[in-house]
């Protein structure tokens, strides 16, 4: 985007831009976890339960609910999207698997990769299939889409995919960026973080502690309990009394006055 201006502009004319800007990362075992638990509504992920719904999703990602609830189980037979198109009286109809994107006009190429990444979420970059054209369309006139009705939809496809097919996770897992954007609103709702989830659900080493601390393992509770080490706490374990010594020191007075006896 910042190498073409005019498509920053396209994004925040549609006020699809806030929400690209949004994206910042993602941790892969949070999306299969999402993907393994969401049912249409709710999703679980470690100790945390919440609604994902159109309403959520535009609320937490500042898109407009607005325009036509589509989704790619609906075909449409506009042929004003045409003008993305260097010729747009081809005839597009000849490609049987996908349009390939160099017949695409060089600012609609660019707005394509972006949408590919960021919205669609499944790789194809050579080629441009119905899906991205309607949602390039958003961008003509006449044209708008309600993107949180798109993207709920989108998650509901991957998710009941994957449980149909949960040895292949691996390769039908997308929309990583949303779902840690979903994840960190609903955690913030409620005064939580993503670092802490990610420690909690042991996909990631909890912080390591400051230098002159020692850690108590319990091993009735995986926590960590902090006990500092003070001048006070050293000079009490210092006058403690060590049953295991004290036992040691006894049986060795007792074998130094046999071998005297003897």
């Amino acid at each position: 985007m910042e190498g073409y201006p005019q498509l920053k502009g396209m994004l925040q004319k549609a006020d699809w831009l806030s929400f690209i800007e949004k994206f910042n990362g993602y941790h892969k075992e949070i999306t299969k976890s999402f993907a393994r638990s969401f049912d249409g509504m709710d999703v679980e992920i470690a100790d945390i339960k919440f609604a994902v719904t159109e309403s959520f999703i535009a609320e937490e990602t500042e898109l407009p609910r607005l325009g036509e609830r589509w989704f790619k189980n609906k075909e449409f037979h506009d042929e004003t999207w045409k003008v993305i198109l260097k010729n747009p009286c081809m005839d597009s109809s000849v490609f049987r698997k996908g349009i390939p994107i160099s017949a695409l006009k060089s600012k609609w190429g660019s707005m394509l990769i972006i949408l590919q990444k960021f919205i669609a979420c499944e790789g194809r970059f050579g080629s441009i299939y119905v899906y991205h054209i309607r949602l390039l369309m958003n961008f003509l006139e006449d044209g708008t889409l309600n993107l949180p009705f798109f993207l709920l939809n989108s998650l509901r496809r991957m998710a009941t995919n994957v449980q149909k097919k949960i040895e292949a996770i691996e390769t039908t897992l997308y929309h990583h960026g949303l779902v840690k954007i979903l994840v960190e609103c609903h955690l913030k709702s409620v005064g939580d973080t993503w670092e802490d989830i990610l420690v909690r659900s042991f996909f990631q080493d909890a912080p390591e502690l400051p230098k002159g601390s020692l850690v108590k393992i319990s091993r009735r509770r995986k926590t960590n309990l902090t006990i500092q080490n003070t001048p006070e706490t050293s000079a009490r374990k210092n006058n403690e009394e060590d049953p295991i010594s004290e036992t040691l020191t006894e049986i060795r007075k007792q074998t130094k006055q046999r071998r005297k006896m003897k």
